[in-house]
């Protein structure tokens, strides 16, 4: 690897100067909101056009490929792509996150605001500053680094601040990947900073298969002092769920020590509005699972059984059911940990924290899964304390300022 030491000595030394640089950069964006159509939001037009602008100072290109989606007021889901030149212009180094987030859930869960970057010390809440508000200050705070100090990295760096990760990803890296066709090369160095452990260890080289299901079933409405008279949808939806819980983990319960945890999951999760009042039995009962399934099983199989249950189920109750594929991922080939990116970042591991790195399967998905599909190796790795989707959402600036010490070793040894 090419050696670097005294442009890397420069940037290690400022890396604690990010701090209110971090900070100020969470205020501005965490209020501005970027939640998908699918869950109530109007996309991320607005926060990408305030990263823009902070992006613009830091980086030497910058490109900003629209996909269309006339769901959203402004038509479009934005992905911004910058790079700075490097000494070698034929290969980039790419830190790839996301600009969307889901919503908050129950703000009587929250003790701060969620909207707002809330500090504490060294902790920063809000909605979305640690998925994926880390990766985004992490890949802008080492863009300003490099152009601070007026440093040329040994080949490019890039960052892309994609959208629409948390429903599906077709407006984010899948519409770049479709319609950028030279994005990425041979030869790239590629990171996705959405997913690690509290010590920073982990290395994410493999990723579950993804299969979100939505369970519709249907009986007859009525009076619920005459229930008789009606099929309660509710009951039987919630039967229906206890069932499909029971099976597909019984069906699919192997174990891979590759992942955390080590099995598939199937969850059942949102369930949709019925009736408004109390006294009347519903006649339709919606709920949604979750199932993050370990690559050894095919979907298609986990589809037939969930298929199966609910026929058979409603044979025995006289309901109707009808299964849909909300989202639907299937595994992608690991990443080798012998490839040079997964390389260079143990290696930066264990000289900024002293620390062995560890390969892992997750049953989260990222952005890495698309790339990997294109035979491309990836690492996903942050350090992370797991606090994305929660209430009190929340990040340590000294992770953050650790990590870029990792990047920039990792980039420029």
């Amino acid at each position: 690897m090419m050696q670097n030491k005294p442009e890397l000595s420069k940037l290690m030394n400022k890396v604690s100067e990010l701090r209110e640089f971090i900070i100020n950069l969470y205020k501005g964006f965490i209020p501005i909101r970027a939640l998908a159509p699918e869950n109530g939001g109007d996309g991320e037009w607005d926060r990408a056009q305030y990263l823009i602008s902070v992006v613009r100072q830091y980086f030497d290109n910058i490109k900003v490929i629209e996909a269309p989606d006339p769901r959203v007021s402004k038509g479009s889901r934005p992905n911004i792509v910058a790079t700075i030149n490097g000494i070698d212009e034929s290969r980039t180094f790419w830190v790839i996150a996301h600009m969307d987030t889901v919503p908050e859930g129950d703000r009587g869960m929250w003790s701060v605001e969620p909207y707002e970057a809330t500090v504490k010390g060294d902790l920063v809440y809000g909605r979305g500053v640690e998925d994926n508000g880390q990766g985004i200050v992490m890949g802008i705070a080492i863009g300003k680094l490099l152009r601070d100090l007026g440093v040329k990295p040994p080949f490019n760096y890039g960052l892309i601040l994609a959208s629409d990760e948390e429903v599906g990803s077709k407006y984010g890296i899948r519409y770049l990947i479709g319609t950028e066709r030279g994005l990425f090369k041979e030869g790239d160095l590629i990171l996705v900073p959405d997913a690690g452990n509290d010590d920073g260890s982990m290395i994410e080289v493999a990723e579950k298969a993804i299969l979100w299901l939505k369970v519709t079933v249907i009986g007859k409405q009525g009076h619920a002092s005459t229930p008789k008279s009606a099929l309660n949808a509710h009951r039987l939806g919630m039967m229906l769920a206890l069932r499909l819980d029971e099976t597909l983990h019984g069906n699919y319960g192997a174990e891979d020590p590759l992942f955390a945890p080590p099995e598939s999951t199937f969850e059942p999760t949102k369930v949709e509005r019925n009736v408004d009042n109390v006294n009347t039995i519903p006649g339709k009962h919606v709920f949604y699972m979750d199932c993050r399934v370990l690559p050894k099983y095919s979907l298609d199989e986990v589809l037939t059984t969930v298929n199966k249950v609910a026929e058979d189920f409603c044979r025995e109750h006289g309901c109707r059911s009808v299964v849909e594929v909300v989202n639907r991922d299937d595994p992608a080939p690991p990443t080798d940990p012998n490839s040079e990116v997964v390389q260079r970042l143990a290696k930066a591991i264990k000289v900024v924290k002293g620390i062995d790195a560890k390969y892992m399967g997750i049953g989260g998905g990222t952005y890495a899964k698309y790339i990997r599909m294109m035979n491309i190796p990836v690492a996903v790795w942050m350090t992370s304390k797991g606090t994305g989707h929660s209430p009190d959402e929340h990040v340590n600036v000294n992770d953050i300022l650790s990590d870029i010490k990792v990047v920039l070793a990792s980039m420029m040894t």
